[in-house]
């Protein structure tokens, strides 16, 4: 029926030119093929409409027939048969509208447009805008773009219960498949194992973030696939590539490994935090990815590398006169002072070390890795946590022992730090 009253509303306009949007004209093509259908059999079973009811999938050669869209449970677990399907499924936890930070987006791949009747299209949005828009709209339970051609662009928002999903492989290749963004607790985001959740934190929570979500495959093309030959080091969190874009622009893609301590909360945080900091001596974000298992982030390349790739190193360290180190420090320590006393924020680094500061063409250092970073209040100093994090040997005293961090705690880094750079030896060496 709602192809039918989609069509109506689009002929009643009277226009059938560039001002319909193409997702109005696949509405039109599907309510044809709809329309021609009409007392004849589907081509599958899934094409039988809202045959899973609420949220529920359906997906060819899995049985049931009707599985649940993950995050969702059965609505009648006990007597989950055909004769139940149309009762559809519910959500596991249930959404709090009033807490915006404990909300986010799945993406599900493949999926077939739900059901339009209730649902909202805006052709000139881009998605970020869309997912926004959606945040901020207690109502909206699932984004996706309007137009599914040529990589995607427009807006559509859908509002109450998803109904007529389909579910098409992940290898298909129907017109219609579609990437759509389904509201979900953010404590159901480290059990969605094949999706992707998106938290309002990284993408929603300012409109004046300048960060960029790039794709997987922008990022595997700007690294050749992520070649050996492109590698420009390694650490406890996974791999640094160097990339180049289409336009020629060089970047350096930090590649998250599972097995790192960095999860998805620490990766969100390094993303909120660097995209609000502008110094000279802090490292640029450029943009991020979240796609399956990969957490990417996008940095502005450094030509020179790390700054402990030069001060321990024999050779290279004799590039570094004495000028250039003080000027190095001097540096390090206008940054530390602009996270402490001069940004909008206060942060607190807690992994200030060599590794962390990174020389760009012009050998200015700029502070990195933002993952153990802690905003404290505009009054506060310090804070207390139960989980240390960090590297020891730069560790204060304090912060090891107790986990009390503080701005002092980052001070006594740069003092070791400062102390390596002079000294040209690693302070557990």
């Amino acid at each position: 029926m709602i192809f039918h009253q989609i069509k109506k509303s689009v002929i009643s306009r009277g226009v059938w030119n560039e001002s319909v949007s193409s997702f109005e004209r696949y509405i039109w093509v599907e309510a044809d093929k709809r329309w021609i259908t009409y007392g004849s059999e589907p081509k599958d079973k899934c094409d039988t409409y809202n045959l899973c009811g609420p949220y529920g999938n359906c997906i060819i050669g899995e049985s049931p027939i009707c599985q649940c869209v993950e995050g969702f449970k059965h609505k009648s677990p006990d007597t989950w048969n055909p004769d139940e399907w149309s009762k559809g499924c519910v959500r596991i936890t249930q959404l709090s509208c009033e807490d915006k930070d404990k909300i986010g987006f799945a993406k599900f791949v493949g999926l077939k447009m739900p059901d339009t009747t209730y649902s909202w299209v805006n052709g000139s949005m881009n998605l970020n805008e869309c997912r926004v828009k959606c945040l901020n709209n207690c109502s909206c339970t699932a984004y996706a773009n309007s137009d599914i051609k040529k990589g995607g662009s427009g807006c559509a928002m859908w509002f109450g219960d998803l109904i007529d999903i389909k579910q098409f492989a992940v290898n298909g290749q129907d017109t219609y498949m579609q990437d759509v963004y389904i509201r979900m607790p953010a404590s159901e985001q480290e059990k969605l194992e094949n999706n992707v959740m998106i938290d309002q934190n990284i993408e929603g929570q300012s409109e004046d973030m300048e960060v960029t979500f790039f794709t997987l495959a922008t990022i595997a093309t700007a690294t050749d696939n992520f070649s050996s030959n492109n590698k420009l080091g390694e650490g406890g969190f996974g791999l640094v590539y160097k990339g180049t874009l289409v336009d020629g622009k060089e970047i350096a893609v930090k590649r998250l490994s599972r097995s790192s301590g960095q999860g998805l909360n620490e990766f969100k945080n390094e993303v909120i935090l660097i995209a609000k900091l502008q110094h000279r001596n802090l490292v640029r974000l450029l943009g991020y990815c979240i796609e399956g298992d990969e957490k990417i982030l996008i940095y502005e390349y450094m030509l020179n590398g790390s700054l402990d790739s030069f001060i321990f190193d024999q050779t290279r360290a004799k590039v570094l006169g004495w000028s250039m180190r003080f000027d190095i420090i001097h540096g390090i320590a206008r940054g530390l002072l602009y996270l402490h006393e001069d940004s909008r924020l206060r942060i607190i680094h807690r992994d200030l070390k060599a590794s962390n500061v990174l020389l760009d063409s012009k050998m200015i250092p700029k502070i990195s890795d933002f993952g153990m970073a802690r905003i404290v209040g505009g009054d506060q100093t310090e804070g207390n946590t139960r989980r240390v994090v960090g590297t020891y040997g730069y560790m204060a005293p304090e912060y090891a022992i107790n986990g009390i961090f503080s701005v002092k705690s980052d001070v006594f880094s740069f003092g070791i730090l400062l102390l390596e750079i002079i000294s040209g030896k690693k302070n557990r060496g």
